[in-house]
This record gives structure tokens, C-alpha cells and sequence, in this order.
């Protein structure tokens, strides 16, 4: 079943740290998912997708997304109609695939055994997508993947990296990586890294974070590190360079940190503050748990499992203020870890957000505060659905006077489509007498394109 949503919903506007209001709110333009993609192993996950990436290339924009035994490309210059425009096996069905982008090229890796890299070619993409190489030569796994686009150098965190990090070259040829150096890293080893100016900041699991200059990739030369408490998984800069953020994946419940990196040059670095945002499920807390943090301008993208994505305004970098939240993971109700908002990507041209769930496939967003992209476009379709909670009749009313043939779609919190129907007037009652209870979503989409989608308790 392929399930394709086009909706400009407005997300839940939230209070920040200091809780004072913002009126910013997520747009979701689309979300494609596939349930007869396989499912990673190990089964109890659950999984089917993992990491996402983004590219633009030649005037239109791509989204990668990690399959359990794929990698998919779309086509997302059109935001709410996404298309699949390539779909590549890997040689092992994983949870973990991640991705990173050089030039007109895209970089794959996968802790799956013996998988290596995989280098595609987008330089043709709007008629082909090519995978130029495919190897375990220099490694058979890695966790993550960094990659430099100044030096062109590849950092690979984890799998074969036992302790430290695998460095590979692309400067000279994009589709055919040279061996650097396997670099043995005090921290051991790292789960991820971010690099800027051939400096690593290693995210070193319960070892805490380093930070080394890699200018010569043959010695590295540790500048400064901190213990962190938990197992220290990702983090990014902001972009004056003066603050890095990180999460702590476990124990559940760690806040994303902030640390103070302007005496780096003395070697000092320190804690500078923390923030996490908790949403309420079924009207009590749960542990919330930061995965991925990645920064485009002054805004913050936290994918954080199954709360979603969260923005924040890191203008003050020791003062974030959260400005909107969108739930990719709506059907969650237990919280228990690997379920929801794997990562994101914020930084294509339009300023459409790419985001990936683990169960929910690909979303495309829009953050509507005006400093990130451009105007949303104006397909939203204006609906009142009612009583909600609904116990024997839902009743959906268009509010337009010209409409012609539209269409409904009922579908519970796990995806699968109850009940479906086109009508010709502006308004309908849709039956749910003897339906499950719980949370279901109704979408309704005219002849234009015009589209929205609602929620609905079913009682």
C-alpha cells in the first residue's frame, strides 16, 4: 500500500524554554510512505526507513531516504507530490543507512555487513540517477558518514572504524575514493562527527566529545574534550562557530547541550546550557529523546524520535526558543525509543525541510516564519470536520460554493486506509458506527489539488 498525503496541516504551536509564545508552525506538504517495503532487521524494530539527505542539483531538488534494504531518491521540486525516481538495492538488510552529499554526488553507507560505500551520481538526475561505486575495498561498515566539501575528504564514524575514524579523499575524483588513513582517536569510537575547517568534533559515544585538527589526517592533534554523562551520538555548530549543540541518545530523557567552544584555542571548552521541550501523550509526560540535531542559519532542527521535529531560534546560542513542532509520528501512544523522527535536512534552496520517520516514510515541510525559504503554496483546502470525538457519524463539510468531484480517505493512526469515497456536493457523512476506537485521519483532496487532513478521535 502506498500511501501519499498532500496537506498543508498546521502543527501544534508550542512554548519555548522560557515559555514565552511563538506563533511559528510547520506546514506539512507531503508524506510518502510504502508498507510493502521490507522491514529492517531485527523485526522487533519495526523499522523501514532510516537517514535522509538532501541535494539540489540542475534547478530541482532531491531527497535521499534509507530503506531496510533500499536506497530511495525522490524528486521533490514539486513538495506535495514527491516521486520515487530511484530505488538501489544494498547486499544487507539494516537499520542503519546514512547519507551525505558532495558536489553533484551523493554518498551511502550502512552498518550492514560487508555493504561498504555507494557513490550516485546526480548530475543527470532529472533523466537518471547513477551509482558509480559500490565497494567494501576500504571499509565494510560504518555507522555514519561525515564528508568535508572544502578538502572533499570522507570521514567514516563507527563499523570498521573500531577505534577511531576511517579517512578517505574525493578532492580528485568524486566516484573514486583513496585511502587517507585509519585514524586511532583517544575517544576510540565515535558514533558521528561534524567537520568544518578540517577540525572533528567527535561524538564519541560514552566516551563523551572530542574535538581534533585534522589538517594532517596522518596526526591528529587532540585541541580539547569534555565528559558528557550520557552516550554522546551527534551534534552540529552553529554557524559563527562559537557553540556547538549535542544530543545524548541514552540514557532516555538526556537534553540536547550547549557547548561554549570560544576558548578552543586555549583548549578549553565548557557546558554552557541545555534545553529540552517534552509533549504531552494521553494526558501524562514521556521521556523524550533528541536524535539528531542539524542547524541552517540561526534555526535548529531536533528530529526527535517519536515527538517529531522541533525548530528552534538559536540567535542567542545559549538561548534557544523553540518556534514550531510537527508530529511525524502521530500513532505513537508507548514512547518507547526507536519509533518516530529519525533526522532531517534543512537546507535545500526552497527552504523545504526534509524529514524521515522510521515507520512513517518521507515528510516534507515548510517552517512558516518567514526566514526559512519562500511562501508556501496556496493549495490549502479549507474543511470542517465534525463532531470530533465522533461515535456513529463523521460529517465533512467543504467550505466553497465550486468544488466538482472531490475525494475522502479514512485511515487509522497505523496507516491502513478503513474507507474511502468521492462525492459532488459540498458536504457528506462518512459511517464509523462499530469502528475500533482511537485516533484516525481523514483526508480530503478536490479536483485541483487542494488538499488537507484532519484528526479524529473515534469514540
Amino acid at each position: 500500500m502506498n500511501k501519499l498525503f498532500f496537506t498543508l496541516l498546521l502543527s501544534l504551536v508550542t512554548l519555548n524554554i522560557s515559555q514565552a509564545q511563538s506563533n511559528h508552525t510547520f506546514t506539512l506538504l507531503s508524506n510518502w510512505d510504502d508498507d510493502a517495503l521490507p522491514i529492517a532487521a531485527p523485526g522487533w524494530l519495526s523499522l523501514q526507513y532510516s537517514g535522509c539527505w538532501g541535494i539540489a542539483v540542475n534547478g530541482r531538488e532531491y531527497a535521499v531516504l534509507g530503506g531496510a534494504e533500499h536506497v530511495l531518491f525522490f524528486d521533490v521540486t514539486e513538495p506535495i507530490l514527491p516521486k520515487l525516481v530511484g530505488k538501489f538495492p544494498g547486499s544487507a538488510n539494516t537499520v542503519w543507512r546514512e547519507f551525505k552529499s558532495y558536489k553533484d554526488r551523493v554518498y551511502a553507507v550502512s552498518d550492514g555487513t560487508n555493504e561498504g560505500l555507494m557513490i550516485f551520481d546526480m548530475s543527470h538526475a532529472e533523466d537518471t540517477i547513477v551509482r558509480t561505486y559500490w565497494s567494501n575495498e576500504h571499509f565494510q561498515a560504518a555507522h555514519t558518514i561525515t564528508l568535508d566539501t572544502t578538502s572533499g575528504r570522507i570521514y567514516l564514524n563507527g563499523g570498521s572504524a573500531s577505534q577511531g575514524i576511517i579517512v578517505l579523499d574525493v578532492s580528485q575524483n568524486p566516484d573514486l575514493p583513496t585511502f587517507i588513513t585509519h585514524a586511532v582517536f583517544q575517544g576510540g569510537l565515535l558514533h558521528d562527527s561534524y567537520v568544518r575547517n578540517d577540525t572533528i568534533y567527535a561524538s564519541s559515544g560514552h566516551a563523551g566529545y572530542f574535538i581534533y585538527d585534522m589538517k594532517n589526517p596522518l596526526n591528529p592533534v587532540l585541541l580539547a574534550q569534555i565528559s558528557t554523562g550520557g552516550y554522546n551520538h551527534n551534534s552540529w555548530l552553529n554557524t559563527a562557530g562559537t557553540h556547538a549543540y549535542y544530543t545524548e541518545e541514552i540514557p532516555d530523557g538526556q537534553p540536547i547541550r550547549i557547548i561554549d567552544l570560544q576558548n578552543l584555542a586555549l583548549g578549553e571548552i565548557e557546558t554552557a546550557g541545555s534545553f529540552l521541550d517534552k509533549f504531552s501523550v494521553e494526558g501524562g509526560e514521556h521521556t523524550a529523546i533528541p536524535h539528531n540535531v542539524y542547524i541552517s542559519g540561526d534555526i535548529l532542527f531536533d528530529s526527535q524520535y517519536e515527538d517529531g521535529l522541533l525548530a528552534y531560534d538559536i540567535s542567542i546560542p545559549t538561548q534557544p526558543v523553540l518556534l514550531a513542532h510537527y508530529d511525524t509520528h502521530p500513532q505513537n501512544i508507548q514512547y518507547n525509543q526507536y519509533h518516530g523522527n529519525w533526522g532531517n535536512y534543512p537546507w535545500l534552496p526552497s527552504g523545504n525541510i526534509i524529514a524521515g520517520d522510521m515507520q512513517n516514510g518521507l515528510f516534507m515541510l515548510k517552517l512558516n516564519d518567514g526566514s526559512v525559504g519562500t511562501k508556501s503554496p496556496e493549495n490549502q483546502l479549507s474543511v470542517q470536520v465534525s463532531p470530533n470525538p465522533a461515535h456513529d457519524l463523521l460529517n465533512i463539510k467543504l467550505q466553497t460554493s465550486s468544488i466538482g468531484v472531490w475525494s475522502w480517505k479514512l485511515s487509522n493512526a497505523a496507516g491502513q486506509i478503513c474507507s474511502t469515497g468521492k462525492e459532488s456536493a459540498t458536504e457528506t457523512s462518512i459511517q464509523i458506527a462499530g469502528m475500533p476506537k482511537g485516533l484516525f485521519f481523514v483526508e480530503i483532496r478536490d479536483a485541483e489539488g487542494k488538499a488537507a487532513v484532519r484528526k479524529v478521535i473515534v469514540e
